[in-house]
């Protein structure tokens, strides 16, 4: 019973593991000269890519070993370059402070069930606004499209 009991848990993390992957197999990667310097981070693993998302500008997901950053297709093209250089700075505060590992490891665990740990993995986007302001020097009040 224990056996089946561990294989199932290892079948369920390799699994969610892969999953990280899943948005990059439709997605194209982003070469660097398309976004600014400092959003190729320094002691982070982050990787550009544009894709089709509807519900948001970007979202950020951990593919191991390193931290993707997917972009709406019509967003990216179309961007006021202040609202882009604010929304890269954003995903990138995700990835420097690993919100990304902490979503998952809540989902994976079951964790993300608890309301005390929702709440605090809403509190990520505050941080990642916060991040975003200081790096960019806009305030997100700047951006009524971003809610």
């Amino acid at each position: 019973m224990i056996t089946v009991v561990l294989i199932l848990l290892t079948i369920w993390v390799v699994f969610n593991l892969l999953a990280g992957w899943a948005p990059l197999l439709l997605a194209d990667r982003i070469s660097p000269g398309r976004l600014p310097v400092w959003a190729w981070g320094k002691g982070v693993s982050v990787r550009y890519y544009v894709g089709e998302n509807v519900r948001s500008y970007a979202f950020n997901v951990w593919a191991p070993p390193f931290t993707a950053v997917v972009f709406d297709r019509e967003f990216f093209t179309h961007a006021g370059p202040d609202l882009f250089r604010f929304v890269v700075a954003h995903e990138l505060g995700h990835a420097r402070m690993h919100h990304h590992i902490h979503r998952w490891l809540a989902v994976v665990s079951g964790l993300a069930l608890l309301p005390s740990i929702r709440k605090r993995l809403s509190q990520q986007e505050v941080l990642a606004d916060e991040f975003a302001e200081r790096l960019t020097g806009f305030p997100k009040s700047m951006f009524p499209q971003l809610k």
